[in-house]
Formats: structure tokens, C-alpha cells, sequence
């Protein structure tokens, strides 16, 4: 919020007072009277919007998956090497996939339909081959845990000239929102501060389960096409994504510290002909710095900050340098 500083020569009443009443306030406690802050009421630009995570890839790339957590003996082909279908991609270290799948105490942990930790370990492979034809682009390091669901090697079609897209995984209490031909706005962590543009392309017909942490989730991945080639996009970057679900539109926004609440609902002190009037309000959306303002105020008008100051006193001092 844009802070607006007022030199104000007498006392503003907190709840009705006048100012010609506030003039005639002994010096002393005129003294002690706090001293309040006024803020304007700003407008920001604001599109309702799904968030997800992901990361660029090829156009038809496929990811080579297990639904246990293992542990990766040693790779049998290197990026750049061509697979058909059954050809074996990787060595599986059995004990040490077994140990990873026991740490987790509970089957109902695993995103598989195994019954107990038992057979789970039965499902164990000794080895992981491709069930697609492509060139392998990545493999996970050899040794590493990989989690259920993500990538042990990533295999694309065709040559490096095709194009780009971002897979990005969507939470299933979201994904009802989202739908082919949305604008999406793409963020990398490789380049902080930076916006790309896309399209949602293709939304998966099915959901898949993934960790995010120690929680394992629901989730559904959708392709989301960039607007525009740019030799900075290459595949294995991680992405962000904000799926817009409605035209941007404007709003009004006051920080938290300048909205109260009591038992009547959410209210507001406004700085109006020298004069301090509550106004109840109704809040929207959240943001990290402050609320919308549905109604009970407009863009512009000045609101105290603080508004528990005002409710304790009598009087308030508002102070300007101008």
C-alpha cells in the first residue's frame, strides 16, 4: 500500500468526532493521543489463476517410471542412445530398494496395490526396460532413491529440433478448473524475474499419484504449448505454471494491518472531512500482502492503519510533514 502523508493541525475523532470538536482538546492530551498512519486505497491488476509445477520438455517425451521407490544399480544405455520397446534401460538394486520401501513403514505410503510391505518387496524388478521407442535424453544418477512416479530415464521422439512444452502436474481438488486453450503463465527457476507465455494443450485422461515432500497426492498432468520458441527453454528445466481461468480485471486492496475485525464482521476506519468513520467492508481474494476489497470501500479513499488504535481511544493524532 502507497503510505499518504496529511499534516493534519488538529485531532481526528475515532469514531464520530468532528474536527472543530477535536480543536478544542487540552495540549495535553493532545500529547498523549497516538499517532495514526493513513494509507490509500489501491488498485492491482488481478486473474484468477490454478497453480502447478512441472518441467519443459519435448513434444511425445515419455518418462520412465516405477510405481515402487528403488534404488538404481547401474544404466545400460547412455543419453543420446537410441531404445525400442523391451530394451533394458537400467539395473535395479534389490536390497537397497527393499530397505528404501521398509523405511517407509506403511504399504498405504506406496503407490502401489499391494496389500502389506511383504509384497511390495516381491514386486521388487530386477530390471527396468522401455516401454516405449525414443532417444534417451536424461536417467536419473545411478545409486540415487527415486520415488515412486518420478523419471528413471526420459526418452524423445524424434530430433533435438522439436518443439518444446511444459509438463506440469495439477492438483486434483483443481483440475476441474482447467481446460484446453487456457493462457498459462510460465515461470522458470532458471531465470527468476522472467515470464513466458503458453496455451494448455492436453489434459491427461488420468490422474497419477506423486510425493510432494513425505505426502503422496493426487494429481493430473497437462501439456502446456509456449506461445513462442526461445533458445532459452531446454528440456529438464523445472517450470511453474499459473493457469489464468478468468480475464484480468481490477481490484482494490488493503494490507491486513489496515483491516479490523471484531464481532460485527471485517471493518475499516476511513479518513473522511477531517474525521475518522468505520466502515464495514467485505474481503475477497488473499494475497501475501494484504486482502480485496469487495465493497465498504473505493480506490483511493484514505484508511487508518491500525484501526485497534482507534477503537481504544478517544482521540488520534494525525501527523503529516508536508
Amino acid at each position: 500500500m502507497k503510505k499518504t502523508t496529511l499534516i493534519i493541525a488538529a485531532l481526528a475523532a475515532a469514531a464520530a468526532c468532528s474536527a472543530g470538536a477535536a480543536a478544542i482538546v487540552p495540549k495535553a492530551v493532545e500529547g498523549a493521543a497516538p499517532a495514526a498512519e493513513i494509507l490509500t486505497v489501491e488498485t492491482r491488476e488481478y486473474c484468477e489463476s490454478v497453480s502447478g509445477s512441472g518441467a519443459l520438455m519435448y513434444i511425445g517425451q515419455r518418462e520412465i517410471t516405477s510405481s515402487l521407490p528403488l534404488v538404481i544399480e547401474k544404466y545400460s544405455v547412455s543419453v543420446g542412445d537410441s531404445v525400442c520397446v523391451g530394451d533394458e534401460i537400467a539395473t535395479v538394486d534389490r536390497r537397497s530398494s527393499a530397505a528404501l520401501i521398509e523405511s517407509f513403514g506403511q504399504v498405504k505410503t506406496l503407490a502401489i496395490p499391494a496389500s502389506n510391505i511383504e509384497t511390495a518387496l516381491a514386486l521388487i524388478p530386477e530390471k527396468i526396460t522401455a516401454d516405449c521407442e525414443g532417444r534417451v535424453i536424461s536417467t536419473a544418477p545411478s545409486g540415487a532413491a527415486i520415488q515412486s512416479g518420478s523419471a528413471i530415464a526420459s526418452l524423445a521422439p524424434g530430433s533435438d529440433k522439436d518443439g518444446l512444452c511444459v509438463s506440469a502436474a495439477i492438483s486434483e481438488l483443481d483440475i476441474a478448473k482447467i481446460a484446453v486453450g487456457q493462457r498459462t503463465v510460465i515461470t522458470l527457476a532458471a531465470y527468476p524475474g522472467e515470464e513466458f507465455t503458453g496455451t494448455v494443450t492436453e489434459i491427461a485422461a488420468a490422474a497419477r499419484d506423486r510425493y510432494n515432500g513425505a505426502v503422496l497426492e493426487t494429481v493430473v498432468d497437462i501439456t502446456i504449448t509456449p506461445d513462442k520458441p526461445d533458445e532459452r527453454l531446454k528440456s529438464g528445466l523445472s517450470a511453474d505454471v499459473s493457469v489464468e481461468l478468468s480475464s484480468p480485471r481490477e481490484i482494490c486492496v488493503a494490507p491486513y494491518s489496515a483491516i479490523g475485525q471484531d464481532d460485527a464482521g471485517e471493518y475499516v476506519f476511513v479518513y473522511e472531512d477531517g474525521r475518522s468513520i468505520r466502515r464495514e467492508i467485505t474481503t475477497g481474494e488473499e494475497f501475501a500482502d494484504g486482502a480485496e476489497i469487495v465493497s465498504g470501500v473505493e480506490a483511493g479513499e484514505l484508511i487508518f492503519n491500525e484501526p485497534e488504535k482507534l477503537t481504544k481511544s478517544s482521540f488520534i493524532r494525525v501527523e503529516d510533514s508536508a
